[in-house]
């Protein structure tokens, strides 16, 4: 059925209701896009609210206008973010996140803001990072990117308004409902698409820069190499899978199968078990190609029950042999129309889009990585040298 929309200003004031004419169309994906998109008679002005309750689970979402297409003489185009979008709005001047664990580094964030931190579900281990001129957004990426978890809003109404917006930070959206898909009888269409990521087989770990330190053992204020984890990996800084060796090595000249090495880096990362079991963490996605698969699915057998982050099986006998794929829901769009809704799902991989791209977090992140983190540990060391006496 097409949810009702409750129409609200810049200001949360209640305007009325704003039939949509067709069906609205639901786009989200884990870490990235949620929007809707529909038509009206007549279009909302930027920034406007719009709150609607979810048919399928019942749950409260509540989206932004940001961009409405308006021909004359035919009904205005709506497009509209998850309200999450505001975070943009939002700046973080600077926030040095020493041994922090999650939910007090979502805390610190979130002050910047009106929205309030719900559950943390990814532990309470203590890392840190610096956070440096960017808006709260990317500043709530960089959270996810360094302690993990997946971010999710939640919306809680009461008097018809919202009353509360809730950032929550499980370790990972979905679950394991029993959706099975068989091609030809669920599916509609499939399509397999192989990335064109590497595949490696064993990579290098580096973390921090490690300081620079004088006669005495105070850091100058300069760096040398990153840490590595050799220390307790026997001499060896790189971690590798066999078994993906022999399926994706390359020739050794020997006859036999040798690594196809990689690196990856770690900038916060000031521990080498840690830094170990993040390389190893990495290499698991790394070992293998990245595959993604977009099925039409057939709402009359439980495809529009899927939600964002689901695992979900899919088997395709028209294959020999059949394929027989566990995947994850990564991205779902929704037609919540007048009839039957018609799902199209994206299973295994996404790249991430719009709210990503907006925040900016990897362009702000590398931009001042060195020479903030520098300007922060010198400032530290200072305080190290007045705590001596000096």
């Amino acid at each position: 059925m097409v949810p009702t929309l409750y129409l609200f200003d810049r200001f949360d004031e209640r305007l009325g209701i704003l039939p949509a004419v067709g069906a609205v169309t639901h786009t989200e994906e884990v870490g990235g896009e949620d929007t809707i998109e529909f038509d009206c008679a007549h279009a909302p002005e930027k920034g406007c609210r719009l709150l609607w309750r979810d048919p399928a689970d019942g749950t409260w979402c509540e989206h932004v206008v940001v961009r409405t297409d308006e021909p004359l003489g035919s009904p205005a185009h709506v497009y509209a973010e998850s309200s999450l979008c505001e975070l943009l709005g939002d700046f973080v001047e600077e926030e040095q996140l020493v041994a922090k664990t999650a939910r007090q580094a979502l805390a610190r964030v979130l002050a910047h803001t009106r929205w309030v931190p719900g559950e943390v579900g990814v532990g309470d281990a203590q890392r840190g990072c610096l956070i440096y001129h960017a808006n709260a957004l990317a500043a709530l990426r960089r959270v996810e990117e360094v302690w993990g978890g997946e971010a999710e809003a939640e919306i809680a109404v009461s008097g018809g308004r919202v009353v509360a917006r809730t950032i929550a930070l499980p370790a990972r959206r979905g679950g394991w409902r029993g959706a099975r898909f068989s091609y030809g009888k669920t599916l509609a269409a499939c399509t397999r698409t192989v990335l064109e990521d590497e595949v490696f087989t064993a990579l290098y770990g580096y973390g921090k820069g490690l300081p620079i330190l004088d006669e005495q053992g105070v850091p100058t204020g300069g760096y040398t190499r990153r840490l590595t984890f050799g220390s307790v990996n026997g001499g060896v800084n790189w971690v590798g899978d066999d078994a993906a060796r022999e399926v994706w090595g390359r020739p050794d000249g020997a006859g036999g199968k040798a690594h196809r090495f990689g690196h990856v880096v770690f900038p916060d990362c000031e521990d080498p078990y840690e830094l170990m079991g993040l390389t190893r963490s990495a290499l698991r996605a790394a070992c293998a190609p990245r595959v993604s698969y977009e099925v039409d699915v057939a709402a009359v057998d439980g495809g529009a029950g899927v939600r964002l982050g689901d695992n979900v099986a899919v088997v395709d006998d028209s294959r020999a042999p059949a394929w027989h794929l566990r995947a994850r829901c990564v991205r779902r769009v929704r037609e919540l129309g007048e009839g039957e809704p018609v799902a199209r799902l994206t299973l295994g991989t996404v790249e991430r889009t719009t709210w990503a791209a907006s925040a900016e977090v990897a362009a702000r992140v590398s931009a001042v990585e060195e020479t903030a983190a520098t300007a922060s540990d010198t400032v530290a060391s200072y305080e190290d040298l007045g705590t001596r006496g000096f």
